[in-house]
C-alpha cells in the first residue's frame, strides 16, 4: 500500500511536469500586440463601436490608446480608425487630415478609396459642393475599377447641384459603362440632357428609367419620379397626348400619385401634339422591356371599366342632371377625360398642393361643360378647403414659433451617437410636420438637424458628467469620518519622502588626543550652542487634492454647458427659419388659390345676376 504522503507526491510531480510541458505551447499562444496596431483589443473594440454607429465612443476609445500622442505617430491602422470614426461623427476637417497621412502607406488602397468617397460625399450633404468635386477628381487616378460607378454617380451628383450639366453628361458618356450604372444614375443622366438641351436623348433616357422593373421600393420611387418628371415635361411641351400615358405608369398611391393624376387632367386638355420617336441609344439592348404588373397604377385606377360608375355621384357632381349647350363633340368628351383623374384626386388629403389645384381645377371644367350650378357648388366648396388649409397651416406656424418643433422630430433618437448617419427615421405627430416633408428630405435641412441633435447629445453627455460629480461630493460630505491623527498623517508623509541628509557619508578620524570619558569637567557656555536659523514657510499657492479636482472639473463643465446650449439654441432657431420661409411659400400658394376661387365666384354670380347663366 502506497502511503497517503508518497501520493501527494507524485500527483504534484505529475502536475509540475504536466505545467512544464504546456507551458511553451501556451507561450507560443499568447497573442502579442503593439498599441495602436489592429491587434489592440482596444482599436477592435473602437471599431466594433463604429460599426453600431456609436462614433462618439469609439473615438473616446481610441483617444485613451494615444494617451496625447500625435495621432500621427501611431499605426496606418488606428489613424484610419480613428479617421473614420471622426467623420462619422461629423469632425470632418480632422478626418481629412488622417486620410490625407494615409496616402502611400500600407492602408489597403480600396478602403481608403472608400474614406475617401465618404468625405466626398459629406461635402457634398453639408453643402460645399466645391470641396466635394476636388476630392473626387483627386482620388480619380488611382481609383480602382469596380468603383468607378459609384464614383460617377457622386460626381454627377455634385455636379448637377452647381448646374454643371454639360460635364456631368460628359462623366456618365465617357465611360463605356452604362450597363454597371444604377438606375438612379441613368435617372440624373437623363435628367442632365434636358437641363443641357438635348430633349429627346433625355427624353429617351428617362423613359427606359420609368420602363424598368423593380427590385424594391426605392426602385419603385424612382421609377415613378422619372415617369412623373418625363410626363410633365411633355406637357410643358405641349405634348400632352404623349404626357398621358406616360403619366399613367405612375403607381396610385405613392409621393407622386397626386402630381400625376393633377398631370392626368391637364394632358386631356393640353394640346395633343405629334407622336414623337425615340432616339436610339447606345444602351438599348439593356433596356429593361418586362412588364411591371405587381404594383397598381393610375392608368388602371382611372381605365374605364375599372372605375366605379358613381364616382361622380360620390362627390356630388351629378354630369347627367344637366345640359351641355356650350360644349360640342370632341370638346364635351375631353372635358369629361379630364374631371375623371381630379375626382379621384379631391378625395385625397386637402393640405396637398396638388390637391388644392384640382379643386379649382374641377369647377372650371365644369363651367366650360355648361354645368354653372355644379361649378358655383364646386368653387364654394373649394373655398372652405381652402381655408381650411390656411387655418391648419396657421397652427402649424405657432407651433414652430413656440420652439417645439426640433426638440419633437429628434426626440425619439435623442442619445444615438450616429452622427452624420443619422437619419430620420419618421415623423412626429405634429401640426407642421406634413407641410414640411419636401424640406425634411432635403440635404440643408437634414445636416443642420443633425447637428442639433449632436449638440443636444453631447450637452446630456455633459449633464451626466456633472452629476456625477455632484453625487461623488455629496458622498464624501455625508461619509462619517474621524479626525485624522496628526501623527499618523506626519509618518505617513516621512514613508513617502526621502531625508534631506539621505546619502551623506561622514567621514571619522582618529584622535589620540582626546581627554578620556568621565574626565571632562569644564561647563558648556550657552553662548557656544548652535542655535538653528528657522524661518516661517509660506503656505501653498494652491492645493490639487480630489476637493481641488473636482471643482476644476465641475467649471470646465460648466462652461461647456453654456457653449453647447448656445449653439444649439442658435441651431435650432435657424431650422426654425428654414420651416417658416418654406411655410410661408406654402401659406402664400394657398392664398393665390383662395383669391383665384373667390373671383371666379365672383364672375360667377355677376353673370348670374345678368341672367347670362342657363338656371338649368
Amino acid at each position: 500500500m502506497i502511503p497517503h504522503r508518497s501520493l501527494l507526491r507524485r500527483a504534484g510531480l505529475c502536475a509540475a511536469t504536466a505545467i512544464c510541458v504546456l507551458l511553451p505551447g501556451w507561450a507560443s499562444a499568447v497573442e502579442l500586440y503593439k498599441p495602436g496596431s489592429d491587434k489592440d483589443p482596444q482599436v477592435q473594440l473602437a471599431r466594433f463601436l463604429g460599426a453600431d454607429q456609436r462614433y462618439f465612443s469609439a473615438i473616446v476609445e481610441l483617444q485613451e490608446i494615444a494617451q496625447g500622442k500625435d495621432p500621427l505617430q501611431l499605426s496606418p491602422e488606428y489613424r484610419l480608425e480613428l479617421a473614420n470614426n471622426y467623420l462619422g461623427f461629423g469632425m470632418r476637417d480632422r478626418a481629412e487630415s488622417l486620410y490625407r497621412s494615409l496616402l502611400g502607406s500600407s492602408v489597403d488602397k480600396k478602403q481608403l478609396a472608400q474614406s475617401f468617397l465618404r468625405l466626398a460625399e459629406f461635402d457634398f450633404q453639408r453643402g460645399y459642393a466645391a470641396e466635394s468635386r476636388a476630392t473626387l477628381y483627386r482620388m480619380r487616378d488611382k481609383l480602382p475599377k469596380d468603383m468607378l460607378p459609384e464614383w460617377q454617380d457622386l460626381l454627377v451628383r455634385v455636379l448637377m447641384s452647381e448646374r454643371r450639366y454639360g460635364e456631368a453628361i460628359d462623366v456618365l458618356t465617357k465611360e463605356d459603362n452604362a450597363s454597371d450604372q444604377s438606375p438612379f444614375t441613368r435617372f440624373n443622366l437623363g435628367v442632365a440632357l434636358l437641363n443641357e438641351g438635348r430633349i429627346a436623348q433625355g427624353q429617351t433616357v428617362l423613359d427606359k428609367v420609368g420602363l424598368r422593373d423593380p427590385d424594391n421600393a426605392l426602385e419603385l420611387s424612382l421609377r415613378d419620379r422619372a415617369n412623373l418628371s418625363l410626363g410633365w415635361q411633355f406637357l410643358q411641351s405641349r405634348q400632352g397626348g404623349t404626357a398621358a400615358p406616360i403619366l399613367s405608369r405612375v403607381s396610385s398611391e405613392g409621393p407622386f400619385a397626386n402630381r400625376a393624376l393633377l398631370g392626368l387632367g391637364w394632358a386631356e386638355l393640353a394640346p395633343q401634339g405629334e407622336r414623337l420617336r425615340k432616339q436610339d441609344s447606345a444602351d438599348d439592348k439593356n433596356s429593361d422591356k418586362k412588364g411591371y404588373t405587381t404594383f397598381s397604377t393610375l392608368g388602371v385606377l382611372i381605365r374605364p371599366g375599372f372605375l366605379d360608375n358613381d364616382v361622380f355621384d360620390r362627390v356630388g357632381i351629378g354630369l347627367g342632371s344637366f345640359r351641355l349647350r356650350k360644349s360640342k363633340g370632341d370638346t364635351e368628351a375631353i372635358l369629361k377625360r379630364a374631371l375623371v383623374p381630379w375626382v379621384v384626386l379631391i378625395q385625397r388629403d386637402p393640405m396637398d398642393p396638388a390637391v388644392q389645384e384640382a379643386w379649382l381645377a374641377i369647377p372650371y371644367t365644369l363651367d366650360q361643360l355648361g354645368a354653372h350650378a355644379q361649378a358655383l357648388q364646386f368653387y364654394e366648396k373649394a373655398v372652405g378647403v381652402l381655408e381650411q388649409a390656411r387655418k391648419r397651416m396657421d397652427d402649424a406656424q405657432r407651433s414652430i414659433k413656440a420652439g417645439r418643433m426640433v426638440e419633437t422630430i429628434v426626440r425619439r433618437d435623442a442619445d444615438a451617437e450616429s452622427g452624420w448617419n443619422w437619419k430620420l427615421r419618421d415623423l412626429p405627430d405634429a401640426p407642421e410636420t406634413y407641410f414640411l416633408q419636401s424640406l425634411l428630405g432635403e440635404h440643408r435641412f437634414q445636416e443642420g438637424l443633425k447637428n442639433y441633435r449632436d449638440l443636444r447629445m453631447l450637452d446630456r453627455n455633459v449633464q451626466g458628467w456633472r452629476r456625477r460629480l455632484d453625487l461623488i461630493q455629496t458622498e464624501y460630505a455625508a461619509r462619517d469620518q474621524q479626525p485624522a491623527d496628526a501623527d499618523a498623517l506626519v509618518q505617513r508623509v516621512l514613508r513617502d519622502v526621502d531625508p534631506p541628509y539621505a546619502g551623506t557619508t561622514i567621514g571619522l578620524q582618529l584622535d589620540s588626543n582626546i581627554v578620556a570619558p568621565g574626565s571632562y569637567n569644564q561647563r558648556v557656555e550657552a553662548n557656544d550652542m548652535l542655535t538653528p536659523q528657522l524661518s516661517l514657510g509660506g503656505a501653498p499657492a494652491r492645493f490639487n487634492g480630489p476637493y481641488e479636482r473636482v471643482n476644476v472639473l465641475r467649471s470646465r463643465l460648466n462652461n461647456l454647458h453654456q457653449q453647447l446650449s448656445a449653439t444649439a439654441t442658435q441651431q435650432a432657431g435657424l431650422l426654425e427659419a428654414m420651416a417658416m420661409q418654406e411655410l410661408d411659400g406654402q401659406r402664400r400658394q394657398i392664398e393665390r388659390y383662395l383669391i383665384e376661387a373667390r373671383f371666379a365666384l365672383a364672375r360667377l354670380y355677376d353673370r348670374q345676376q345678368k341672367g347670362q347663366l342657363d338656371n338649368d
